[in-house]
């Protein structure tokens, strides 16, 4: 049982997983890494894939947690109040991004494609989980910092400690989707390839809508900073989407949550390396 801080840290980063800002590129992730394999690997070896490829992607939730804990933590509390622009600026670069790709401009993502070598493909998935924390914490550097902000007060190490374990929750639900992609390989690729005429602008479609929400919910904490507290329904109805998750997490138990994952990854790769090693041998 980890104590309560980490245990804070690790729900609220399960819950910040799924949140309007960054839910549209989750689609982007699921299609690219189920992209990156090639339909005679393994079973198993696509289990193993997903974990690696998770791991990579929680290497950059926690850089970026980290590196924005620190800034914060050593900032002003004018700066502070500076965020919802860097907020209003994500969700205008992500609308111009999916117009373009309405438009029909398809962007080259590094970790996309069989042919890309396995370094580059974890660097690329490292600077994914880079960009979807970023975006992330559009819409919920509050809630982060009054998670992980108070660890930082009592020491450094523990500061460290708190945001990477915060990122380790944000990383079970991409580990949880990896491995559905890669258990649901082959009808994901018949899917995609039916789709693929029309998904890149279905993506695009979502892009515009989560950056309208960042714009939309950065002006939303400019008015708040500037005394308008009245309530934002188009807010309010994002906010209560992860009310309803935060509510569906601590019901079950982040941990139980987090070992169910493991545990489903676990099995199913040890079940699909032994049925590919019967079929193996039955070959011979």
């Amino acid at each position: 049982m980890i104590d309560a801080p980490l245990a804070l840290a690790f729900t609220a980063g399960m819950v910040a997983s799924i949140n309007p800002c960054g839910f549209a590129l989750l689609p982007a992730y699921v299609a690219s890494f189920v992209a990156g394999d090639d339909a005679s690997i393994a079973g198993h070896r696509r289990i193993a894939r997903a974990v690696v490829v998770s791991l990579a992607v929680s290497v950059g939730f926690a850089i970026t947690f980290v590196a924005v804990g620190v800034i914060f933590d050593a900032a002003s509390g004018w700066l502070r109040q500076q965020m919802p622009w860097l907020t209003i600026a994500i969700g205008a670069v992500m609308i111009v991004v999916g117009i373009a790709a309405i438009a029909g401009w398809k962007p080259r993502l590094p970790f996309r494609g069989p042919e890309v070598t396995p370094s580059r493909s974890a660097l690329g998935m490292v600077g994914f989980g880079f960009t979807y924390a970023l975006v992330s914490l559009s819409c919920t550097l509050g809630p982060f910092l009054a998670v992980t902000g108070f660890a930082m007060q009592r020491s450094f190490v523990g500061g460290l400690t708190t945001y990477v374990t915060y990122a380790l929750g944000m990383g079970v639900i991409i580990l949880a989707l990896s491995v559905s992609a890669a258990l649901a390989h082959d009808s994901l690729v018949g899917t995609l390839r039916s789709m693929s005429q029309w998904a890149p602008r279905l993506a695009g479609l979502l892009l515009v809508a989560s950056g309208a929400y960042a714009v939309w919910y950065g002006r939303h904490e400019l008015e708040v900073y500037a005394g308008d507290l009245q309530r934002d329904p188009f807010v309010e109805f994002g906010l209560n989407l992860q009310t309803r998750f935060i509510v569906f997490t601590e019901s079950i138990g982040a941990e139980r949550i987090a070992i169910a994952v493991l545990a489903v990854t676990a099995v199913a790769y040890a079940t699909l390396r032994l049925r590919s090693a019967r079929l193996a041998s039955a070959a011979q």
